[in-house]
This record gives C-alpha cells, structure tokens and sequence, in this order.
C-alpha cells in the first residue's frame, strides 16, 4: 500500500479496535490488540486486493486526464482565433499605411487589434477551464468515481480482514487463562444501530458550505420551509420532494445546500449527490453508485454494501434500492440530488417511508411518475427581479458606500440577465467602479452569455502585468 494509503488503513484498524474495546466493557487490552492488529495489516489488506487496485487505478487515471490551462488552450483550439487576431493585426497595419496613415500610428492599431483579439481568446479558455478546475476539484470526492472505490475498498478491508482478525483474537482470548475483570462501561451501546445514528449525525458536516452572503431569494426559501412544517403537520409519512428548476447560473444548488443548512434541525442526517446529467466531459452517475454513495453517508452497515457473488447490474441496483428504502424507513432526511434529468432515477432516490425532504435541481421541470407517494412541488428558480439583483450585487460589492444610480442598477441586471452567478462576479467591481460605470463596462463587450460578460469585465479589471501574464499564458 502507499504511505497515505496505510495511514488510513491503520485509522480504520485503530475505531474498530476502540469498538472491540467498548463492545467487551473495557476487558480487552487496547494497546496489545492494537499493536497484534498493525503486525497483522499487510495479511488483512490481501483479503481487500482487488477493491484496493481499482482504486489505485481510478486515482492514477484521474491524475492523468487533468488538464493544465496550456494543455486547455491547445485542446480547444485557441491557436486558432489567435492566428486570426494576428492576421487581423497584419490587416490593420497595410490598411492603414495604404490610407496615408503614418508607420508609427498604423502599428500601433495594428498591435491594439492583435491585442484585444488575443485577450478575448484568453477570456473565452479562462472562462471553461475556472469552471472545469472547480468540477475536477470536487470529482475526488464525488460518488461513481474514486472517492467511491475508496469507499469500496475500506469496507472490503474492515468486513473480510479487521473483523475476522478481531473475532480470531476473542477466541484465543477466550480459550487463554482468566479474563480480565474490570468496570463495565456505560453507554457502550456500539451496536449497528448506534453506529448508524452516529454517521447520521455527523454527515451534516460533510454537507458544501453555504457560497457567500445569501442574498437575493427569501421568497423561494420561504417557500421550502413553508412546504416542510405542512408537511410535518400532516399525519402521513410521505416524504417532501421540491424540484428547483433553472438555467446554469441561476442559483439552484446554492439554494438547495442553503436550504439542507437552514432546515437541519428538522431531519436527522443530509446527503448531496451530483448526478451530472449536464455536466460537459463526465458521464451522469448511475443510479447504483448513487444507491451507494446515499448509503455509506447515510449510515448503512457497510457488509451489506459488499457484492460477494457475481449479480448482474440490474440485480444491484434492486437490492441497493430494498436497502436504500428500508434503512431509511421513519428516518427523516434531507437529499440534495443536483443535476437531475432522468425522472425514473430520481424516483428510486426517494425515500419513500419516511418524512424526509428532496430538493431536486434540474434544467426544466421533471416530470415525476404519478402514482410517486410523496408531496412533489415544482419551485422555478428564475432570474432575479430588481430588489433581489440590487441586494446581491451590494453583498458583492468591494465597497457599497456610493450613491445609489437605480437606473444603472437595471441595467446591470440585464447585462447580466438576473443570473445570481454573473451578478456576484460583476458586483464585485463595485467599489472601484460606480454603478453607472460597471454598467457601461459590461455593455462594452457585445452580444456574448452574461457570465462570459462578467468574467470579460474582470478581466480588464485586472492590472497590466496580470493581464499580460494572461496573454502569456494563451502563447505558451
């Protein structure tokens, strides 16, 4: 195993060693069955061979298939559009010299033609590769991929090699002199139950962290909460399913995690899973490893997660499924599914025994199947109106101290046409621009996408030497 590997194999080692010592009332000696156990690791970690070179071999592909920003460029063909911003440099140069136009002059047209090509190449690039970053930052720990096999791998450890070690070592314990007598522990209940609560409890904290101020969409959240306690009043167990339909960049997930924070006191775990229905360059997520994902954050005993026999996919799916639902039963939850567009996945994703709540987010209404017993809402998650544009663009803002321009205010909102990702990164050159002149800075870039717009602005925003590095960057 690699180093980093073994540290966590040795972690896993060490909680079930405290569990055995619990589980016994404290007559087990922690500290030889700990060291017995380490000796023993290389021996355990065969039983877990082949969950552990999957894994291995999903972290070196994705090591691989990461792209720098020059590899980016290339890729996309920005040699291109910078050949023809070259060209058109030329161009501008013999037109101008032919028009009795002086040398010096002509060429420095010629060079600010060839310039601003060249930037808005490098804006364009810039603009996939941020966003392309962020996914392949996040695509470690997201289920389907190598964050699961680690999954995979740690369970295939602890359920075929630590736990036969430690019922190996009760035995001879057993068979070998006087046990030790000793207090018995209170609250040493580390039954499968227990543990489930305790993973329930803590995945709250695996939940994103609510993306800067929120601003810009108390009606929708009202609405959510208004939703939920009807639904608490109702004598039914049924659960609660919202779907938050958008265009990219409207808000939609930031809303979803916003609301799983804001409401946790009302259920007693969370989970998020990106299906990647959209998602340019990633396969969606299969519901089997979706199934997975929702149950090992969720708190599923991990043996029931092991596939010993060769089932077919279909027959996973199935009993994931029996699994996913029963462990759930009267458990409520919140479940974020993001990116959803397959309405029969997202089905086998609700839990249906239970009071639990499913914010759903997609590109357009979902059309769930009729006979689904849950209370289904759909909440469009639309752009912005003035007051809710004006609030996030002054949480955006570097400094919101200036006078207040309602006129520019407007028109900022529909160069960035109300989407609350365009509005956050154009709001943050308030400050050293007035309203006034952000509107016009935004205006001045032509008929493109708002967020494409946004990211143009704060390009020029930049100093030259930053802006220069850019230019570099795109020739290298």
């Amino acid at each position: 195993m690699r180093d980093s590997h073994r540290a966590e194999a040795e972690r896993l080692l060490g909680r079930a060693v405290e569990e055995e010592v619990r589980r016994t009332g404290g007559r087990t000696d922690g500290k030889v069955l700990l060291g017995r156990a380490r000796g023993a690791l290389d021996a355990m970690a065969r039983t877990a061979a082949e969950e552990y070179a999957a894994y291995v071999s999903a972290l070196d592909e994705a090591e691989a298939g990461r792209l720098t920003f020059r590899q980016r460029y290339a890729r996309e063909g920005g040699g291109t559009p910078l050949l023809v911003a070259g060209v058109a440099g030329v161009a501008a140069v013999v037109a101008d010299v032919a028009l009795g136009t002086g040398v010096g002059t002509a060429v420095g047209a010629g060079v600010t033609v060839g310039v601003a090509g060249a930037a808005a190449t490098v804006v364009k690039v810039a603009g996939t590769h941020v966003p392309a970053a962020h996914r392949r930052a996040g695509s470690v720990h997201q289920p389907g991929g190598p964050e699961q096999l680690r999954l995979q791998w740690l369970t295939a450890l602890e359920v075929r090699g630590i736990r036969p070690f430690l019922d190996q070592q009760r035995v001879l314990a057993a068979s070998t002199g006087p046990r030790k007598t000793g207090p018995r522990l209170r609250g040493a209940d580390k039954s499968a139950a227990a543990r489930g609560r305790n993973v329930l409890e803590q995945s709250f904290g695996q939940l994103p962290e609510p993306a800067g101020t929120f601003a810009g969409r108390r009606q929708e959240m009202a609405r959510i909460r208004q939703w939920v306690q009807s639904a608490r009043a109702d004598t039914g167990t049924r659960p609660t399913v919202v779907v938050l339909h958008g265009a990219p960049g409207s808000g939609r997930t930031t809303l979803a995690v916003r609301a799983t924070h804001e409401l946790r006191d009302h259920f007693r775990g969370a989970c998020v899973v990106d299906l990647r229905a959209d998602s340019p360059g990633e396969p969606p997520l299969s519901t089997r490893d979706a199934l997975l994902h929702l149950l090992n954050r969720l708190g599923a005993p991990r043996e029931q997660l092991l596939f010993r026999e060769r089932s077919s996919p279909d027959q996973q799916v199935k009993r994931l499924s029996e699994l996913y639902h029963q462990h759930l039963t009267g458990t409520p939850v919140t479940i974020v599914l993001d990116d959803a567009s397959d309405p029969l996945q997202v089905r086998t994703l609700i839990p249906e025994r239970s009071d639990s709540l499913v914010l759903v987010t997609a590109r357009a209404p979902l059309g769930l199947p009729d006979d689904l017993p849950a209370r289904v809402h759909q909440l469009a998650v639309e752009a912005l109106d003035p007051a809710g544009a004006e609030e996030l663009l002054s949480a955006a803002a570097q400094d919101a101290s200036g006078p207040y321009d309602a006129e520019a205010a407007e028109r900022v909102r529909d160069l960035c046409g109300g989407l609350p990702l365009a509005l956050r990164i154009a709001g943050s050159s308030l400050g050293p621009r007035s309203p006034r002149s952000l509107a016009a800075g935004l205006g001045a870039y032509g008929p493109v996408e708002p967020v494409e717009r946004a990211l143009w602005l704060r390009y020029t925003d930049q100093p030259e030497t930053v802006r220069r590095l850019l230019r570099r960057l795109a020739l290298a």
